[in-house]
């Protein structure tokens, strides 16, 4: 078995066929289109297609993507993995293992120290200790349910002549939020894509917001019934989210529905009427308001090194040392480490703990990226720790994360 950066991307093509038939790359023009899109995707300085060989035979690859990933304001490399693909006849062989295990040791040996990707199944990556990320909301909602902002300001259509203000927009969005990944040109292409719209906020030469949509049926409408679905919205300001926000109020007489994807769990709060369109109760007297998924998973490769990147950032107020034991049984490997928290911001210590922790990989990845907290892990069995004040402590000081948001998708 052989790693090798991948040539053959006919054959890849053929095995993501089989590996992902919801790609419906039932055609030949469609397998054609896709070997394309694959092949200038593998051109972009931080894109690389790797296959698999199993005597001089394709059985596998996959994709690589290197970001450069805001960990709560500091600028850190992590890189990505998709379209992992195994053919069908060498399924439930070791191969998958053998893919993520490489990508691993790969992301290490280049002081890499955190990998990231969007999963098939949650469960499977969760065992190969990969820890799950942000909870998503799906608002859905009439438009005329936002409130009004009067001191709104017009949006304009965007083109493709307005890329790089678009992207100078988003990275600014990204330089002040936690989890967020730069963008190279090449993802911004819904400018130039038949089916997406785009308007923004231009102020001062600058587009201080952007809403990125799709206009939507469902198969029994007719030509007047549409569904205005959020693909990306992204506000620099208090004034251009309102803005953008009085936008999609203003199509109330265009539109049947909106769907609104954010990590704000608090949306709810800025409608006058926070009911989903479904005007379901889920329990008792609760309504629904939107609905929610989980996706973005995160895997620490290097601890110490993750540890470097966090020496800026405060967890909380609290004073502890915490002893760490994490098991990694996908890499058949333990580690024990002593961070000492001074008013919450952690470095390496050779002391003694005031409370040990033993804790997978998976969910030690979670909670130092602010995705759950340590008091949910030892509710859920999830994380182990003797009682005491050092334990209260340590609880204390993870009981109020700083939560990712990731508009990146590979």
């Amino acid at each position: 078995m052989t790693f090798q950066k991948l040539a053959d991307f006919k054959t890849f093509t053929e095995i993501c066929s089989r590996c992902y038939p919801g790609m419906k790359l039932d055609s030949e023009e469609a397998k054609e289109n896709h070997r394309k899109r694959q092949k200038k995707l593998d051109k972009e300085a931080n894109v690389k297609h790797f296959g698999l060989t199993q005597n001089n035979r394709l059985v596998g690859g996959y994709v690589e993507y290197d970001h450069t990933l805001n960990l709560y304001s500091r600028k850190i490399d992590a890189r990505g993995v998709g379209m992992v693909a195994v053919d069908l006849p060498y399924k439930k062989q070791g191969y998958a293992k053998q893919i993520i295990q490489a990508f691993i040791k790969d992301a290490r040996d280049q002081s890499i120290p955190l990998v990231q990707l969007y999963p098939f199944q949650p469960s499977f990556y969760r065992k190969m200790g990969f820890g799950l990320g942000p909870i998503l909301h799906t608002f859905h909602f009439h438009p005329s349910q936002l409130p009004v902002f009067s001191k709104s300001l017009s949006l304009s259509v965007l083109d493709p002549s307005d890329k790089y203000e678009m992207a100078a927009c988003y990275h600014r969005w990204a330089d002040h939020t936690h989890g967020s990944c730069e963008k190279p040109l090449y993802e911004f292409r819904s400018l130039e894509a038949e089916d997406y719209h785009v308007v923004g906020l231009k102020k001062e030469g600058e587009i201080d917001g952007y809403i990125v949509f799709q206009f939507k049926q469902s198969p029994a409408d007719h030509m007047l019934l549409n569904d205005l679905h959020i693909v990306e919205f992204i506000a620099c300001t208090t004034e251009a989210y309102q803005s953008l926000l009085q936008f999609l109020r203003n199509q109330k007489d265009q539109v049947r529905s909106v769907y609104f994807p954010t990590f704000n769990e608090q949306f709810s709060y800025m409608m006058e009427n926070p009911c989903h369109t479904d005007d379901e109760l889920i329990f008792r007297i609760y309504h629904k308001i939107s609905e929610q998924g989980q996706g973005l998973m995160y895997r620490i490769v290097d601890v110490p090194l993750f540890l470097e990147k966090l020496e800026h950032h405060s967890f909380g107020q609290e004073s502890v040392r915490i002893g760490w034991n994490i098991s990694d049984s996908f890499m058949d490997e333990q580690y024990s480490y002593v961070w000492e928290f001074t008013d919450g911001v952690p470095r390496a210590t050779n002391q003694l703990p005031d409370v040990e922790i033993q804790i997978g990989i998976a969910e030690f990845s979670s909670l130092m990226m602010g995705c759950v907290t340590l008091d949910n892990l030892l509710l859920g069995g999830y994380a182990e720790a003797e009682p005491g004040e050092g334990l209260d402590q340590a609880i204390t000081l993870f009981q109020n994360p700083k939560k990712p948001e990731s508009w990146s998708f590979f």
